[in-house]
């Protein structure tokens, strides 16, 4: 399908602001208050985007958009609204276009991002920022984007070796990269405003530790698939702001509820599986309606463990260099199997699922490793190879038939 007729109204601020009642009210009828407030807070993001109502900053998915909040500009993560397309099956032509600029190297997401954007779909930014983890085609397409629109892209150098100090440097770091940053756009900052924003983040932090705590229910009363989807997205893009609060306290709502009256999202429970990388296949796809059809539910996604400490808003800076250092898909291989291991227990899982999307050396290339530790365990484990964006690069038949083995595998056991 072709975009390119919708963009005269698919630009406009005006146009999310009168959508955003009408799609909410269409969403109710789901009963799913945390998904309405994620379609909330896309309408309200897109419509201060587009309307230029402020600053916009692009960043990527693991940039701390906290700092973002703090400076009263409207952040924009390309990779989330590149899956936003493929959920609607329309990344094929940005993935076609965004690849004449990029190598077919470099992950869909990115080349669907690229595409959105050369076709005017995108609000153009202020600024690009971007940090050096967790991709390393991301500093290539960001700085890509710079260029095209010809805006500014400041790049943040996540340290990888842990040594004494590293953390202080870093923290200095990035007050300078801050300071500099609302001083070019024009943008008034005081060390106070990010504390603010980090007192609403660990507000959201201790949410998400609860829903956490409430997700290792037996049967699981909330579906991965949902958690690698909008749960994810209010991950990366909400935290530090008004809406992440409302959003994970309605989530936590929402979860509570369902323990309470033992609902398990699946209507029989036979095996449960821990889905391993942060994505999946955001296009129309069988894997979970397979996985649900034979009893086997995802109770859990490493996507939204809770690495990082609680926020300390009386030392901001500090705070954020931690939460960045924690990133367990940014150290050592031995760090994440140790949460992969962790999650495994506190979720009673039988499986692992490790979603090796193209193009993500990042975490596929530790993949085998983290079979074995499981394998350990007595966990069955399967590495599954796809892509979360393209979906010319997805084998239904395949993929179907490794699900299929591995489910025999969990009933072997």
């Amino acid at each position: 399908m072709d975009l390119r007729g919708l963009f005269p109204i698919l630009r406009h601020g005006a146009f999310y602001r009168l959508v955003r009642p009408l799609v909410c009210l269409y969403v109710r009828k789901d009963r799913n208050p945390p998904f309405r407030l994620w379609v909330d807070f896309l309408c309200r993001l897109l419509g201060r985007a587009y309307g230029k109502e402020g600053r916009t900053i692009w960043v990527n998915a693991f940039f701390p958009v906290e700092i973002v909040y703090a400076m009263g500009a409207c952040p924009f993560i390309p990779e989330i609204h590149a899956s936003l397309v493929a959920y609607f099956n329309l990344s094929r032509r940005p993935i076609e276009l965004g690849g004449v600029s990029l190598s077919t190297d470099i992950c869909s997401f990115f080349r669907c991002a690229m595409g959105l954007l050369e076709d005017g779909i995108l609000p153009k930014p202020d600024i690009v920022l971007s940090s050096s983890h967790l991709c390393d085609g991301a500093a290539k397409f960001f700085s890509e984007i710079a260029k095209l629109v010809g805006v500014r892209h400041a790049f943040l150098g996540v340290p990888i070796v842990r040594v004494r100090g590293v953390k202080e440097r870093f923290a200095r770091q990035l007050r300078d990269l801050t300071f500099e940053v609302a001083e070019s756009l024009g943008l008034t900052f005081q060390e106070k405003m990010l504390s603010a924003v980090l007192e609403k983040a660990r507000i959201a932090w201790r949410l998400i530790r609860e829903i956490n705590v409430l997700r290792r229910t037996r049967p699981a009363p909330f579906p991965g698939s949902e958690g690698l989807s909008y749960v994810a997205g209010m991950n990366f893009y909400a935290m530090g702001s008004d809406e992440g609060v409302r959003f994970f306290a309605a989530l936590r709502e929402y979860v509570h509820k369902r323990v309470q009256r033992k609902r398990g999202y699946l209507k029989h429970e036979r095996w449960r599986v821990l889905w391993l990388h942060h994505i999946r296949p955001y296009y129309p796809n069988p894997i979970f309606s397979f996985l649900g059809r034979h009893g086997v539910s995802v109770p859990f996604e490493e996507a939204n463990y809770l690495y990082w400490p609680e926020p300390d808003p009386t030392s901001p800076f500090l705070s954020i260099a931690e939460k960045l250092l924690s990133n367990p898909w940014y150290s050592p291989l031995a760090d994440r199997i140790e949460i992969v291991k962790k999650m495994a227990a506190d979720y009673g899982v039988h499986g692992a699922i490790h979603f090796s999307h193209w193009g993500c050396r990042q975490t596929s290339s530790g993949a085998m490793l983290v079979g074995e530790a499981l394998r350990e365990m007595g966990i069955r484990f399967l590495v599954l190879p796809g892509d979360g964006c393209d979906p010319d690069n997805f084998s239904a038949g395949q993929t179907l038939t490794r699900l299929c083995a591995f489910v025999e595998s969990l009933g072997a056991e």
